[in-house]
């Protein structure tokens, strides 16, 4: 089971990927969670080609496929999914240290206040054996 992606591909700075000399709002690039990827143009003038075919509405896109936007402008998806999967493993690992970081101290938190709780009946024990002494 893969993890989701959904990118919007142009050179409009809205887009979750930024390319120059390409239209505004050029593609939609996704995969879905059994890992089927697909792109989708959106009624570009400068065009998407799959393998030097043109690219009219959406296709799934196979392993050996070639992506070219506009002119001639390589579309390397599998390294954009790469990267994408590279960047979640990272941020799942930093999420794990964090998640570990604050369970080790919530434990010594927790023993502090407990050590701190024997002080104080300890403390009170003494002041009582003083005060049945005078």
């Amino acid at each position: 089971m893969s993890k989701k992606l959904y990118i919007k591909v142009g050179s409009d700075s809205s887009n979750d990927l930024v390319i120059e000399n390409i239209d505004p709002f050029h593609l939609e690039f996704f995969r879905d969670s059994d890992g089927h990827v697909f792109i989708s143009d959106l009624n570009t003038i400068s065009g998407t080609r799959i393998n030097s075919k043109k690219l009219d509405d959406y296709i799934e896109l196979n392993k050996n496929d070639r992506v070219h936007l506009a002119e001639n402008i390589f579309f390397d998806w599998q390294k954009i999914l790469q990267e994408y999967d590279k960047s979640e493993e990272k941020s799942n690992q930093k999420t794990k240290k964090d998640i570990d970081q604050k369970e080790k101290v919530t434990k010594t938190t927790q023993k502090d206040y407990f050590e701190i709780a024997i002080i104080y009946v300890a403390i009170i024990f003494m002041i009582w054996l003083i005060s049945l002494w005078f």
